[in-house]
Order: structure tokens, then C-alpha cells, then sequence
């Protein structure tokens, strides 16, 4: 455990030295790590004992990397109940917790023991920032979907101040310009809008995007703008930062350490393909998360980095993809004003939003049992608050098509910006 601060110095130390250990190193301690975490999911969680009970398993048959391919995926579903993947003596109401974005039209939550949320949080983190050269006394401005309060151990201590993407940008042009970051963290998107109202007062000298796909064309549109390097990150609630671009920009160097990522295809992990990314955490032992299937894709890539770092390599393929609706009046709106205005809406399994027009809006439901008459209603009220000016139209639906990629779009806009 991490009960003092020299503790957490040793443990940021070992990071920084493990990351440069050969490939065949990384993977006899991740294999080791993996074989550990097995066994205490097995013995100390009800779900994972029934699980493995149920395949006709136990942690000893898993003797090689292809036995992992009999472990059944744990689903985003499994996680709607929390309190059978939380291990036996870890009391769920002093563990910390992450919450997903609701996407698949309910939130969830994953618990993290201490030790895993200040290694998965922080970390890890921190160890990927010093690797894209982001020094110790550096400001950091974050750009986020939830409101945070910007105290004075944040903006003294930790460095860093957060912004509100619910605001509106012309807002934040001018607090930037005070705070003068040295480096900037949030969505591709928002760093887009931003790259087209900013003024030469915002200069940062490096750029970290997360939760997102963003193409060539809307990279060197942000780095020209803000003249700032830009690092992208890969990663999910459940398990934290996957994955980060180093100064080669050579790919994402796998945090393989602590995290056993997995590209299967069919069945079977493939190399040099896409597949589907499976994850599994090797340091959360307050809530086990065994082949954790993301709905995300991605690519194990086979070339080293001329870093000279041991973490193998990845290509995420499209991410997660999201999109600005433009009003009526020509403001924009994020995708994550709309999620969180009706996330908490009873009676949805699953929902969509599309931007058919600048003034209209279906949202797709696939209902469950608690929907009723008044959901479609209470759906409108609330998407109204946040989209003035636009029709919205309920639809209930049987399905909702997914992308090419595999993953579901929660939010579409099909109205081109005027610029």
C-alpha cells in the first residue's frame, strides 16, 4: 500500500525503470502479474469464481498466453452490479470510483483500491507526461465534461486548473490567456473550436488528447494553431490510460506493465490486424476486471520504437467518436452537455442522438421496462434545456446500428458547419 509519501516516490521510481526493460522482461513481469491477479479473483470475488466454475477452469489451467482464450470476456453488463466483482475484505463505500459516460444509455461504476487509483490515476500518468517532456513545475490547463472545483492545492500544488467544456469558449479565451498553461489537456474537438477563436496569448507547449478519433487534418490544425506539440492517449474509465504517444510518435506504447492487452479476431489474438481490444488490469485488486471486453478496436502493432522503450506498441482505430451539434444560431453544443442532460431518464436500455438538421433532433430509444408515456417527455424537457431552439422528436426502436468499428455511436450530427 501507499501510506506515505516516500512510498509513492519508490513506486514512481520502479515505473520509470520498468518502462525501459527489454520486451521479453515487460512481458515474463507482466505474465507473472497476470497469474497473481487470477488467483485472487478466483478465491476472493463471487463473480469470477462462478465464471471460472462455469468454463470448467480454474487459475491453474491458465499455463500459457493461449490459455487466456478460454477465460469467457467480462462485459460491460457484468458491471451493472458492482458488488460481485468488488473482492472479498475491500469495502466498496471507502474505495474510490470511476464513472462511465452512460453511452449504452445507463452509467456504471468501477471501483478502485487505494493503491490501484493512485498508480492508474496519477501514476501512470505522471510517468507518460515526463516521457512527452512536460516538466514538474509546469501549468497544466484541463478541459473536461464535469465540473470541477479549481481549489488552491489544484492550482498551487498539483498545477493544474480545469475548465468547463459546457461553457461556452469565448468565456475561457480570456482566463487561458491569465493562467498562460504550459500545457493543455481534453478533447480533440474542443481543442479544434478553440484552435479557430484563439489568440496569440495561449501558448502551450504541448497538447494531450484523450477520448476521441481525430484525423491528420484536425492534428496539424491544432498544433499549427496553438504551435504545440500534441500527444494523444488512449484510454477508458474502467481501467485508466491503456496506452500514450511518446516524442517518436511511432505508435501508442502500451502501459503492459500494469495492464494485459489483448487484439482478438475471431477467437483468437491477432498481430499486425484489427481486433477487438480486451483488457485486463493487473493492479486493481479491489475490483478485479479479467478480459474486459471495451468495445473498442484497435491493433497490436509488431515494430519496437526508436525510443528505446520496452512497452510494445498499439494502434487505436477509430476510438470513440463524438460530435459538436450546431444551433440555430450558430453555437455549438457538446455531445457530453446532452448525455449528462438525459442520462438519468428512466426507462432507457439504450439511446442515440442525431442532428438530422440544425433545428432537429431524433433521439433513438430502445425502451426497457420502465419506460413510459412521460419518458418521451422528460427526454424533450431536458434536451431542450441544453439545445434551445431545436425540435426533438422521440423515436422508439428495436436497434441501433452500430458503427463499422463495432462500437455504438451515441451521438451523430448530420449538419456541416458553416465555416
Amino acid at each position: 500500500m501507499f501510506e506515505s509519501l516516500p512510498s509513492l516516490v519508490l513506486e514512481f521510481i520502479q515505473l520509470e525503470r520498468k518502462q525501459w526493460l527489454p520486451k521479453e522482461r515487460i512481458e515474463e513481469l507482466q505474465w507473472r502479474r497476470l497469474k497473481k491477479i487470477l488467483k485472487h479473483a478466483y478465491d476472493n470475488t463471487e463473480f469470477y469464481k462462478k465464471r471460472f466454475k462455469d468454463a470448467g477452469l480454474t487459475p491453474n489451467d491458465i499455463k500459457e498466453r493461449k490459455d487466456l482464450e478460454k477465460i469467457p470476456y467480462t462485459t460491460r453488463e457484468d458491471l451493472r452490479k458492482p458488488e460481485q466483482l468488488i473482492a472479498r475484505g475491500f469495502d466498496r463505500n471507502k474505495m474510490n470510483s470511476s464513472t462511465t459516460s452512460g453511452s449504452t444509455g445507463r452509467r456504471t461504476a468501477t471501483y478502485f483500491d487505494r493503491r490501484a487509483w493512485l498508480l492508474g490515476k496519477f501514476l501512470l500518468k505522471l510517468r507518460a507526461r515526463i516521457a512527452c517532456g512536460l516538466r514538474p513545475l509546469d501549468r497544466l490547463a484541463i478541459f473536461s465534461e464535469r465540473e470541477i472545483c479549481n481549489s488552491f492545492f489544484n492550482e498551487f500544488f498539483l498545477r493544474q486548473r480545469f475548465f468547463s467544456i459546457f461553457d461556452p469558449i469565448e468565456e475561457h479565451i480570456s482566463e487561458i490567456e491569465k493562467y498562460n498553461p504550459s500545457a493543455m489537456y481534453g478533447f480533440p474537438s474542443y481543442f479544434s473550436l478553440l484552435a479557430d477563436r484563439k489568440t496569440d496569448g495561449i501558448n502551450p507547449y504541448r497538447i494531450f488528447t484523450s477520448s476521441e478519433a481525430f484525423d491528420l487534418k484536425t492534428r496539424k490544425k491544432i498544433e499549427g494553431s496553438f504551435k504545440a506539440e500534441l500527444f494523444d492517449i488512449y484510454g477508458c474509465t474502467e481501467v485508466k490510460e491503456i496506452a500514450w504517444e511518446c516524442q517518436e510518435h511511432n505508435g501508442y506504447h502500451i502501459n503492459s506493465d500494469w495492464l494485459l492487452v489483448e487484439f482478438i479476431k475471431d477467437g483468437k489474438a491477432v498481430v499486425e490486424e484489427e481486433g477487438s481490444i480486451i483488457l485486463t488490469s493487473l493492479y486493481n485488486y479491489g475490483m478485479p476486471l479479467i478480459r474486459y471486453e471495451v468495445n473498442d478496436t484497435g491493433k497490436l502493432l509488431e515494430r519496437k520504437c526508436s525510443c528505446g522503450r520496452g512497452l510494445p506498441l498499439m494502434a487505436p482505430a477509430l476510438g470513440r467518436n463524438v460530435d459538436y451539434f450546431i444551433l440555430p444560431d450558430n453555437s455549438m453544443i457538446s455531445p457530453y452537455a446532452m448525455t449528462c442532460a438525459i442520462e438519468n431518464v428512466e426507462g432507457m436500455k439504450q439511446y442515440q442522438i442525431v442532428q438530422e438538421e440544425k433545428s432537429l433532433v431524433i433521439v433513438n430509444v430502445i425502451p426497457n421496462s420502465q419506460f413510459k408515456e412521460e419518458s418521451k417527455q422528460n427526454i424533450r424537457s431536458a434536451l431542450e434545456q441544453v439545445l434551445p431552439g431545436v425540435l426533438v422528436h422521440v423515436s422508439l426502436v428495436e436497434e441501433i446500428a452500430r458503427e463499422q468499428n463495432g462500437k455504438y455511436r451515441i451521438v451523430i450530427s448530420r449538419v456541416q458547419s458553416d465555416k
